[in-house]
């Protein structure tokens, strides 16, 4: 948004001050220097004749007086043996403005040296009378004046647009940081001096994250409750099951088994989405824990493949972030060919860790959709075991350490899990 209005001001200011300096040099200068033109085509002609008529023992004394005066010099030959130059816009206006005067056309030549050179021909008597004067003459102080106050204040227009730009974008980085972090994190203070309006929108969203919070925690606690009554039903039928009488059919004994099992398992997965965690902050050296979770995921018939440094040290739960990387390593060994690449980076004042398997991977649609408890993408994922709440308790134990949990196909194939937070 900053480099958008900076640019679309900016663009504007100069667009607006180009236009200015062309009705400016259109309504101010350009006339300004048509006159002056005029002016001093009448004083080059009435100059040239004023020294034809007079005597040769008074022409000195007219061309001292000429040039102290007037800054012009009179020659009877144009000066060849300095090169000429390129035109000059004034020399243009000057040849029109003799041409009018002289009813004929007059052509102004501009010669080079260390300063350029001005020589106008002037015909009088069958010959022409050459007046010339130094460039330094031309009063060219406005136009420059002009030029250089448009260039100047464009550069402070555009400076003050980038200190107000950034002044009113600060507050909606702020809230844009208080959006993207976790319900529990403190929420940050707005520059001093700011306007209201962005301190009432923070407000806002901290009474919305409040009640956000309370509605997640009271359905938990329903969640946890239900999970909870749930256990005395599930060990009678348990314990009904090994009453059972021995000429039960095996298979029957088994299927019962397996469904009394299937439903424990959802139970504690379930009691663990309710509860959530409650963080046992303590610091520990994340490359170790991440080198004990390989090793069960290599006993459990996987293959780790880890690209780590030697040792991060790590504030956090450690318990709970165990049980988050064994979620997302289950995961993978169902789903993803039970072969996992670990890689570890630091980019942009956040860190990264990615665990990507070699599976079939998940529709872009669904990336999120996965998240969701008891969501399963069966068909897409080639499998049908799981409650659907292995992902769901993993970026709940992602958010209460300060992490960001989420997924993405890799280029080559296969899924990846990245957890990134702020060190």
């Amino acid at each position: 948004m900053f480099s958008q209005t900076a640019w679309t001001l900016g663009l504007g200011i100069v667009v607006l001050q180009i236009l200015t300096l062309l009705i400016v040099v259109a309504t101010v200068l350009y006339p300004l220097a048509e006159r002056s033109a005029e002016d001093l085509a009448g004083l080059i002609v009435i100059s040239a004749k004023t020294y034809t008529e007079m005597s040769p023992e008074d022409r000195p004394a007219f061309l001292t007086s000429l040039r102290a005066d007037n800054g012009m010099e009179i020659a009877k030959h144009l000066d060849r043996s300095v090169s000429h130059t390129h035109g000059h816009i004034y020399s243009w206006l000057l040849s029109r403005a003799l041409s009018r005067r002289l009813g004929a056309p007059a052509v102004v030549y501009v010669l080079g040296g260390s300063t350029h050179t001005f020589w106008v021909p002037v015909p009088i008597g069958g010959h022409n009378i050459w007046v010339y004067f130094d460039r330094r003459r031309l009063v060219s102080s406005l136009p420059v004046a002009m030029i250089f106050v448009i260039v100047f204040s464009t550069l402070a227009l555009l400076v003050l647009t980038m200190i107000l730009v950034r002044r009113v974008l600060r507050p909606l980085e702020v809230i844009s940081e208080a959006l993207r972090g976790s319900l529990k994190a403190p929420l940050p203070s707005l520059p001093h001096g700011g306007a209201y309006e962005f301190q009432n929108i923070l407000n806002i969203f901290a009474n919305l994250r409040t009640r956000l919070q309370a509605m997640i925690n009271h359905q938990s606690l329903l969640l946890t409750g239900i999970s909870h009554d749930l256990r005395s039903p599930l060990a009678r039928l348990r314990m009904a099951w090994e009453l059972l009488p021995d000429n039960t059919p095996q298979h029957l004994r088994e299927g019962m088994l397996q469904d009394i099992e299937r439903m424990d398992a959802l139970l504690a997965q379930s009691l663990a989405l309710g509860r959530g965690m409650s963080a046992k902050v303590a610091d520990f050296d994340l490359m170790v824990l991440l080198a004990e979770v390989g090793a069960d995921f290599e006993r459990e018939g996987g293959h780790w493949q880890a690209t780590l440094p030697r040792r991060y040290p790590f504030r956090g739960d450690r318990e709970a972030l165990r049980r988050l990387l064994s979620n997302l390593l289950d995961n993978a060994l169902r789903y993803g060919g039970g072969r996992v690449r670990a890689e570890f980076q630091k980019t942009q004042g956040r860190t990264q860790l990615r665990l990507c398997d070699e599976g079939p991977g998940v529709p872009e649609a669904d990336l999120e959709t996965v998240f969701e408890p008891f969501i399963r993408l069966d068909d897409a994922r080639g499998h049908g075991e799981g409650s659907g709440l292995g992902l769901a308790i993993a970026r709940q134990l992602a958010e209460a350490q300060g992490m960001r949990l989420r997924l993405f196909n890799a280029v080559g194939g296969g899924l990846c899990a990245e957890l990134s937070w702020t060190p």
